[in-house]
């Protein structure tokens, strides 16, 4: 009689599961290895299985993850993690129901395992953001006017090149759902100083800082982003910086270029987050048509592993 109610019972079981039920095994994932600097407030990280080119989230990586160096996601549709042919980190705003353009970090699958990097080239043709954007800059004061142009020397970095009706951008961004933001880093003695070049949204479209810049020059500013840095910024909520550090020679400065989400606005700290750098050289000279180029941040990195 036992074993009749044991029969009975596990008829039942099957009876009442559905197949999908049934077959719907669930697997485990673990992200590890991190090279990823902690996000302000209402932003995350989140990890994504690419199937065919399809996202699939496996879930958001915390800064507590970052701190212990593991992020461990259960649950995971089996088809999906057998089939994911690479992984991808992105970087969301908290409230993001769906992969943003910010597609920081990328890698293939080698058996269980894949190593992430920002300019990895993935089978499945999603590309990181690194690999769709580059930048290239010039050395100039391009708002200062012809008559008082000895009155400074390199005092200038400006995204296009040439002069006048020849001017041409040397930005290749990609904006979707992102917006740009640039700075110069100068270092004196062992202090860094960020100045906001502006937030950057069309390549061809002048940026919304001009708080370096001379009233008097603003009519000559180019339709490009850039920036002369010449004066103290005045206003509240404005940074201040040493006495005598204007006109800034930016030789041997560095610049960076963050892309940023909604909701991120700060004219005293870089977005932590830079894909594009570049150190002007101690020998720069100025000159409109000489450009240099960015290069790609590769600090950055992770590891997923199919558990």
């Amino acid at each position: 009689m036992k074993n009749l109610f044991k029969i009975l019972i596990t008829c039942l079981f099957f009876y009442n599961c559905s197949e999908t039920d049934v077959l719907n095994e669930t697997g485990n994932l673990e992200v590890t290895d991190f090279h990823l600097p902690v996000l302000p407030p209402n932003f995350e990280y989140e990890g994504w299985l690419l199937v065919d080119g399809s996202y699939v989230s496996v879930g958001k990586i915390t800064n507590d993850s970052l701190t212990n160096n593991r992020a461990r996601f259960s649950k995971i549709e089996m088809e999906d993690l057998n089939r994911a042919q690479s992984f991808a980190i992105t970087v969301e705003t908290s409230s993001s129901p769906a992969p943003s353009n910010f597609v920081l970090l990328v890698g293939d699958f080698n058996g269980n395992t894949a190593t992430l990097s920002p300019n990895a080239e993935i089978s499945n043709g999603v590309l990181s953001l690194a690999n769709r954007i580059s930048a290239s800059y010039t050395i100039q004061n391009a708002s200062v006017p012809a008559t008082d142009t000895g009155n400074y020397d390199v005092n200038g970095v400006w995204f296009f090149k040439g002069e006048g009706a020849n001017s041409e951008r040397t930005l290749e961004l990609d904006y979707y759902d992102l917006k740009y933001q640039a700075w110069l880093v100068k270092t004196i003695g062992n202090s860094n100083y960020n100045l906001n070049i502006g937030v950057i949204e069309n390549d061809t479209i002048a940026d919304n800082s001009r708080i370096f810049i001379p009233s008097p020059y603003a009519s000559n500013i180019p339709d490009f982003p850039g920036e002369d840095f010449l004066q103290q910024p005045g206003g509240e909520n404005v940074p201040t910086f040493p006495e005598n550090f204007f006109p800034v020679d930016v030789r041997g400065a560095k610049i960076i270029i963050t892309p940023i989400l909604s909701g991120y606005n700060s004219i005293e700290t870089p977005f932590p987050v830079h894909i594009l750098e570049a150190t002007i050289p101690t020998d720069a000279i100025k000159d409109p048509n000489l450009t240099r180029d960015f290069q790609i941040n590769t600090n950055f990195g992770a590891k997923a592993t199919k558990l």
